[in-house]
């Protein structure tokens, strides 16, 4: 019998336009219920980072409830995310719109495919 284990390549976007809202903050110092930011995006080894510079957003695949496929954008459904900005750590659970142009539809099949 073969072993058909799925290859996860590392994917990333620059300059992707990242919405948090209805964000619920579980620990942390984190004030707001929803952000927005220019980040850059990376993909692998089920680790989905979005680093805006002054904030950096880190999800662990497992984390991920869902993802919905939106013209030229994702939407994600996530759980006990990281939000760290400078030395504070901050946990939250929202949704978290990426705008990833024609790229959308490649990462939706990555992210939930």
């Amino acid at each position: 019998m073969q072993d058909t284990q799925r290859v996860v390549s590392a994917m990333n976007a620059n300059d992707a336009k990242a919405d948090f809202e209805n964000l619920e903050v579980h620990m942390g110092p984190l004030k707001d219920s929803k952000f927005k930011m220019k980040c850059s995006v990376t993909y692998e080894e089920q680790m989905l980072i979005m680093d805006g510079g002054k904030r950096v957003a880190r999800m662990h695949a497992r984390n991920i409830g869902n993802v919905h496929l939106e013209k030229k954008a994702i939407r994600i459904a996530a759980m006990n995310f990281e939000v760290k900005e400078g030395e504070d750590v901050s946990v939250a659970s929202g949704s978290i719109r990426l705008e990833l142009g024609d790229a959308a539809k490649d990462w939706y099949q990555e992210l939930w495919g």
